[in-house]
């Protein structure tokens, strides 16, 4: 199935344009994040992660409305990195799968991302990973 998610406008602008294309592709792609050193303390970092979080919920929020027992979720790449966390507060039952289609950031890249951590036990909320 194919459901549309409505996002805002301003959420779009901060979670697509924002995190995932000037915090997350750089990262992935090795190319750094933009000025790393003041990164965490920029109110416009903060803003961004907070779309990206709440677009990720939004899509959760659809996908459970939608979700019949049996089904499998299978998100795709950084774009949502939360869902497989916000589906399993819906449902621990429910199995969903993440697969990301750019390698991993090695451990001296991914370390420089403030929000590491908290991505990271999102994604290992899923069933599979790959």
């Amino acid at each position: 199935r194919c459901i549309p998610v409505f996002l805002d406008e301003e959420t779009v602008h901060q979670y697509y344009n924002g995190y995932c294309n000037n915090i997350l592709w750089p990262l992935f792609h090795y190319l750094g994040l933009p000025q790393e050193d003041q990164l965490a303390t920029t109110r416009s970092f903060q803003s961004q992660f907070d779309a990206y979080k709440k677009a990720n919920k939004m899509f959760a929020a659809v996908v459970n409305e939608h979700y019949q027992d049996g089904d499998v979720v299978w998100c795709h790449d950084y774009h949502l990195m939360f869902l497989p966390k916000f589906l399993k507060e819906y449902n621990s039952n429910m199995k969903v799968g993440w697969f990301l289609h750019t390698p991993f950031p090695s451990s001296e890249i991914h370390r420089t991302l403030p929000s590491r951590s908290e991505l990271l036990r999102a994604v290992l909320a899923a069933d599979l990973v790959g």
